[in-house]
């Protein structure tokens, strides 16, 4: 066959132009690599849906350069206060603070994923690296040795697009998937859940971001993310009429449950099913999956969007030197697959669903105890800290993966990001690129990180030297290194495809 039948219109087509898609597209140009992203919507999601960017997301973002201009759009909160909307008690406090020495300026971003959505639009479109098409509604895919076709209607006429990859971000309800023969298995919960934006007609306690009923079986609560401006999030039983869950009158009781006498202004309202649910697999040949496409979990804990946006990170890369090794190192592809599935079922679907069944299952005495009981237990710094890692999406790690060596506990999980001897930190240094990074004495010929007394929750023997991937993720530790060990090391992990950094 002639090279022109593997003419290709991009590196990478991205099916979807929502956060996970355009974040995508922004970390494929961070490594260099072109994308088109076919997105159906000529304007971006009207409903605010997530409201929230947790830590783990922001440092992604970061390395990408888009987070400075969410940040000036949202609300950056350094802790977050929980109150019993009965009687104004607090349930619980979280001081993202006590993480100030693994991250640079821990907190929470409030910002509706509307806002997110038409920021990440913004930063695609000035991209150069980044092709975005409006109103390209993709009909079909046809998958080849070495190339995928991708399908699809714009302006009225059927057009085709070809790449070495695509991955599909169009959500639960797309084409990529069940194009792959892929279902999303799991599980419904017997609950509904009404989320909508409410704007209030009176300031609360400013320091107070959430509000939540534990005195009435199931789930009502809320959260501000913008002054006034709170998401109302309540169960509806199974057996209630869907126009009676969304009628104002029931709204209006939802927002006395929350709030009291205070009058409100409703921006939208959604009804839906909450569900626990995964792809069988994340890669098939050359198409991958990302976000909703791949795993739907419950809206509890505001993890949806965010783990995404953390597929996307995991992805970006190995299709960067994927592309670039020449299609050689098709490991790197089966260990996004084997690390985001196991991310998605050992650590977010755990975390969400053990929230839901409380929040759903508990009855009101069972859930004042455990309120209870969970204030006392986290007001420690210690507590703090392992509860703000947990919310903010920092304690996962990946043990089945093909590229880490999960033989050491370091290994899979982010580095933390220390501050360094001479001021800056470890991600600032990183700079979203792999690195090494040197723990103790050990004299290395190349670049590296040095961390003369790392923390004891390292659990290294110094001397040390751990290998650290674009995503910010250790791949290995290697004790008692020497220049051999550490050169095997990091061609373990990225497959040979990413040269041992030199001194120039």
């Amino acid at each position: 066959m002639d090279e022109a039948a593997f003419r290709a219109d991009a590196p990478v087509i991205i099916v979807g132009g929502g956060p996970v898609g355009l974040s995508l597209a922004l970390g494929l140009a961070r490594y260099g690599v072109r994308s088109t992203v076919l997105e159906r919507a000529f304007e971006p999601a009207r409903e605010s849906r997530a409201a929230v960017i947790w830590p783990r997301t922001q440092d992604i973002l970061r390395d990408w350069n888009a987070f400075d201009a969410l940040r000036a759009a949202g609300s950056f909160v350094t802790a977050f206060r929980a109150l019993n909307a009965c009687n104004e008690a607090t349930l619980l406090s979280i001081d993202f603070a006590a993480l100030d020495d693994v991250l640079d300026d821990p907190g929470a971003l409030l910002l509706p994923q509307s806002d997110t959505e038409r920021i990440l639009r913004a930063l695609v479109t000035e991209q150069p690296l980044c092709e975005l098409r409006l109103g390209a509604e993709v009909t079909g895919l046809r998958q080849e040795a070495r190339f995928v076709d991708v399908a699809f209607t714009q302006d009225g006429r059927d057009m085709t697009l070809r790449a070495p990859y695509v991955v599909g971000c169009d959500g639960a309800h797309g084409i990529v998937r069940n194009t792959l023969g892929l279902s999303l298995e799991g599980m419904t919960y017997k609950s509904r859940i009404v989320l909508s934006d409410a704007v209030l007609d009176r300031d609360f306690d400013e320091d107070a971001r959430v509000r939540v009923c534990i005195d009435q079986p199931g789930v009502c609560a809320a959260i501000r993310f913008a002054p006034r401006t709170w998401r109302v999030i309540a169960s509806v039983d199974e057996t209630v009429d869907a126009d009676i869950a969304l009628s104002e009158e029931a709204q209006n009781a939802r927002i006395h449950r929350v709030f009291g006498e205070a009058s409100s202004q409703t921006l939208w309202t959604s009804l839906f099913k909450i569900h626990r649910r995964h792809a069988q697999r994340f890669v098939v040949g050359r198409v991958a999956l990302a976000g909703d496409a791949a795993h739907l979990n419950s809206p509890a804990g505001g993890q949806g969007m965010n783990a995404g946006i953390q597929d996307a990170a995991n992805l970006a890369w190995k299709l960067a030197w994927t592309l670039r090794s020449g299609d050689r190192a098709t490991t790197l592809l089966e260990s996004y697959d084997v690390e985001r599935r196991e991310m998605v079922t050992d650590t977010i679907e755990r975390a969400t669903d053990r929230l839901t069944r409380i929040a759903l299952g508990f009855s009101p005495r069972t859930k004042r105890f455990a309120a209870r009981t969970m204030w006392r237990a986290v007001r420690g710094r210690g507590m703090q800290r392992k509860l703000g890692r947990a919310l903010g999406m920092l304690s996962g790690r990946y043990t089945r993966s093909p590229i880490v060596d999960s033989r050491h506990p370091l290994a899979g999980r982010r580095i933390d990001d220390l501050r360094l001897p001479d001021g800056p930190r470890i991600h600032q240094q990183r700079d979203g690129e792999a690195a090494i990074v040197v723990a103790g004495d050990f004299a290395c010929s190349l670049p590296h990180i040095r961390v003369p007394s790392p923390p004891k929750r390292w659990h290294v023997k110094l001397p040390a030297v751990l290998i650290v991937r674009p995503d910010g993720c250790v791949a290995s530790v290697v004790e008692k290194p020497t220049l051999a060990k550490v050169e095997a090391a990091w061609a373990h992990a990225f497959c040979g495809t990413i040269p041992l950094p030199v001194y120039c």
